[in-house]
């Protein structure tokens, strides 16, 4: 991160000059390490030119159509929009609509927006955008009606949209304005312009309708500071709704909205404990000697603990990766009495003296996670550098040897953002557990059917309906690994499908010995001409992978077809930087493959020769 001005020109010298040499991939790391949303625009602006000379498309950003509504001038917040989502992984490519051309595009069906064919609409709104005139004649239900019909304004265009295209929709609410006529007194009367905008606030959020998220532009407004948010002069002078300065803050804030909208946010946190967890060090100090509860450094240390147990609770899984002694690195989980984590809350616990680097590599390993998911904390800049050195993909927050700053610290980097919390995220931290408890039984029993029966396990295979709906969207935006194709569909599309006749979307439910993993799985089979019935979706979670689970999905589909009278069975496989795990699954289900393009293959079964498979070890119920 740049820290003053003498570093930021040798980084941005070096940044150069690896452009120059043609080393691209080094160039763009150097650039993600130094970006800072606190930079001012013009240093922003550099960034935003040093990305313009390097070639995108060798840097593995994925591809992502946005078309931005805007009702004020957004021409240089896209330059850096654009900037911030290559940072976080993606290739923007922008569909910018003429300001204050928001409801004509929109109810424009043929025009440019839809044939744009864009992934995200973002409706880039203010609060001017709020036409309500009231005054201290106005009574409170005409001041409510209002405030309605503004909701209903957006929310109609919400439907236009969703009804013409598949775009996953972010809207902005409104930002409070700094000036107050009637003082802090506006904040109570009912037709005080604080007051009403923030009924307006709440009234849209409670209308968001699947497939819709809000940018809280209010906070972000705050969080930059309302007297340096908005420049009068740039708003007469060109319509800009906040100042040059905010643009990196609002466009980093977006763009972090928009990974987790695709399933790209961060979802485990690899935890230092001696100055990350409590103060001092529980090796040399003791149980008593660590500073944890008490005293200024002691209240923030378990702070701190309490931001990161929320954490857990809403689906972060939590790891530790520390240099001590295992047996008495675990002292203060066990019989601190102001420890907030415990034991049960640590998904896996490394503390030993091997290189952190290595340590993490193999918690990503054992759990099978993607270090792109991974978010490292350590105190000790040197264990910092080291492992950034060495794991280039991992996170790792800058944070100082102040306790008190952790939480903003971390909470500042927005890793974990989501737009839907389902009972899997709740209970994730317990199916960690159990995939690890899993792990260690499969390498203590002497076979691989002795470990499957051990399981007792047993599924649900069902038609998607209404209650799996979000989750089902869940899994399929954020699978990489078991994943066929790669395709990704919004809650709305799965819902469209549900009542297709030509479809049928099947989700899969897992219970075992260790836990219930929830909803696990999802199938999409759309019917074909010639009693043909193509896979064109093929999802699982990573949890479940060596139980055997595809094979229970295959048998599903089988019965399916048969059921059904259909005679081939298709499948694709689209290959990714990710799902080579796949690669020869077909082949392994005695699919003869058909033909081979350049990005795809297809495969074909005949179902008279689809022979349901034996010794799956899962028993299908109805309930469980």
């Amino acid at each position: 991160m740049s820290t003053n001005n003498d570093t930021q020109l040798a980084a941005l010298k070096k940044i150069k000059h690896l452009i120059k040499t043609k080393k691209n991939q080094a160039a763009f790391y150097e650039l993600q390490l130094i970006a800072n949303v606190s930079d001012p625009f013009h240093i922003q602006l550099q960034y935003k030119y040093l990305l313009d000379t390097l070639h995108l498309d060798q840097l593995n950003l994925i591809p992502i159509k946005i078309a931005i509504i805007s009702t004020s001038t957004i021409s240089h917040f896209s330059d850096i929009f654009r900037l911030w989502m290559a940072i976080i992984g993606f290739n923007a490519i922008l569909y910018l609509v003429e300001v204050n051309a928001m409801e004509q595009s929109i109810l424009n069906h043929t025009g440019k927006l839809y044939t744009f064919h864009p992934d995200i609409i973002w409706i880039f709104s203010n609060y001017r955008d709020l036409k309500i005139n009231a005054t201290h004649n106005c009574d409170k239900t005409s001041i409510r009606q209002a405030i309605s019909n503004h909701v209903q304004h957006f929310k109609s265009l919400w439907n236009n949209i969703q009804a013409h295209s598949s775009a996953y929709i972010i809207q902005n609410n409104a930002e409070l304005p700094l000036e107050r006529v009637f003082g802090n007194f506006e904040s109570t009367i009912h037709w005080g312009q604080i007051n009403y905008i923030r009924n307006f606030n709440n009234q849209l959020a409670e209308a968001v309708m699947p497939d819709v998220s809000l940018l809280d532009i209010d906070y972000i407004s705050s969080l930059f500071g309302k007297h340096q948010w908005f420049d009068e002069k740039f708003w007469y002078h060109s319509k800009h709704a906040f100042s040059f300065d905010a643009v990196g803050l609002v466009a980093f804030h977006g763009a972090r909205l928009i990974a987790g909208i695709k399933g790209h946010a961060k979802k485990c946190l690899v935890l230092d404990l001696d100055n990350v967890l409590w103060g001092g060090n529980i090796g040399d100090e003791g149980l008593s000697g660590i500073r944890l509860g008490y005293g200024s450094d002691g209240e923030a240390f378990t702070d701190f603990q309490k931001y990161i147990k929320q954490l857990k609770d809403r689906g972060i899984i939590l790891t530790v990766c520390s240099k001590n002694e295992e047996e008495i690195a675990k002292l203060p989980f066990e019989h601190h009495p102001n420890m907030v984590l415990k034991l049960d809350d640590i998904t896996m616990f490394m503390a030993n003296w091997k290189n952190k680097a290595d340590n993490i590599r193999e918690i990503s390993n054992f759990l099978n996670i993607d270090l792109k998911s991974m978010v490292f904390i350590d105190d000790n800049p040197s264990e910092r550098q080291l492992v950034r050195n060495t794991l280039e993909t991992i996170a790792i927050p800058e944070i100082s040897n102040d306790p008190a700053s952790y939480i903003r610290t971390l909470d500042a980097q927005r890793y974990f953002e989501l737009n839907y919390l389902s009972e899997e995220d709740k209970l994730r931290t317990k199916m960690y557990r159990a995939y690890k408890t899993h792990q260690n039984l499969k390498h203590s029993l002497g076979s691989i059917s002795q470990y499957l029966q051990t399981l007792q396990m047993e599924a649900i295979a069902k038609n998607l309906d209404e209650f799996h709906l979000p989750r089902a969207a869940q899994l399929i935006n954020k699978s990489n690994q078991f994943n066929l194709t790669t395709i990704r569909y919004t809650e709305r599309q799965l819902k469209n499908m549900m009542k297709n006749k030509n479809i049928i979307c099947r989700y899969y439910k897992l219970k075992d010995c260790c836990c219930d993993n929830g909803l696990i799985a999802i199938v999409i089979l759309k019917k074909q001409k010639n009693h043909k019935l193509h896979i064109d979706s093929w999802v699982m979670s990573c949890r479940i992978l060596g139980r055997n689970m595809e094979n229970f999905v295959y048998n599903d589909i089988i019965s399916i077809a048969k059921k059904n009278n259909f005679q081939i069975l298709i499948g694709r496989y689209k290959p990714t930087t990710k799902n080579k795990l796949v690669a020869n699954l077909y082949k392994q289900l005695n699919f003869i493959k058909i033909e081979e393009k350049k990005v795809e293959t297809f495969w074909h079964l005949n179902i008279k020769d689809g022979i349901m498979l034996d010794e799956v070890f899962i028993k299908q119920v109805e309930l469980y």
